[in-house]
C-alpha cells in the first residue's frame, strides 16, 4: 500500500527549491481560506469544546483551512465518544470484557488516530513540522550568515 502524501511543508524528501515553491503555492491555493472554521451545530456541547480546543492549539501552525471543518468535527466526535467509553469502563470494569464495548472502543480509537494523522496532532507529525520549520529557516540564510560575515 502506498504511503499517504505529505504536504511539501512537512516533507523531508529531497526536492529542488523550484519544485518546492511550486508545490507550496499549489497547496496554499488548494487550502482555501480559513475564515469559517466553526464547529457544526449538530455537535454536542462537549464536542464543540473539543473542536475549539483543537483549532485554538493549531492556530499558530496556520495549517487549517475551511475544508478542515469536516475532519475537525469527526475528530471531536471520536475524542468525545472515546472519553465517554473510557469513563464507562472506569465505572464498570466488566465492560472492558464485553465484545460490543471493545468493538466500539476499537472503532473510535482507529478513527481518533486517523484524525490525528490528518490534522498533524501526533508527536511524530509535530516533529516533522518542527524539522521542516528549522530547515526552512536555515535555507533562508545568506552565504554571509553561514560564513559569519557581518
Amino acid at each position: 500500500m502506498a504511503r499517504p502524501a505529505k504536504s511539501v511543508a512537512v516533507s523531508d524528501g529531497k526536492i529542488s527549491n523550484e519544485e518546492k515553491e511550486k508545490r507550496l503555492k499549489m497547496e496554499k491555493s488548494l487550502k482555501g481560506a480559513s475564515d469559517k472554521i466553526r464547529a457544526s451545530k449538530y455537535l454536542t456541547k462537549n464536542q464543540k469544546k473539543i473542536f475549539k480546543n483543537i483549532v485554538k492549539e493549531l492556530e499558530s501552525s496556520k495549517i487549517l483551512g475551511n475544508l478542515d471543518v469536516y475532519i475537525l468535527n469527526q475528530a471531536a466526535i471520536a475524542i468525545d465518544r472515546l472519553q465517554m467509553l473510557d469513563q464507562k469502563a472506569n465505572d464498570d470494569v466488566s465492560l472492558s470484557m464485553d465484545k460490543d464495548f471493545k468493538s466500539a472502543h476499537d472503532m473510535y480509537t482507529k478513527q481518533f488516530f486517523r484524525c490525528c494523522n490528518e490534522l498533524c496532532l501526533s508527536p511524530q507529525a509535530r516533529a516533522r513540522l518542527s524539522i521542516s520549520t528549522t530547515s526552512e529557516r536555515e535555507s533562508k540564510q545568506t552565504i554571509g550568515d553561514l560564513l559569519g560575515d557581518d
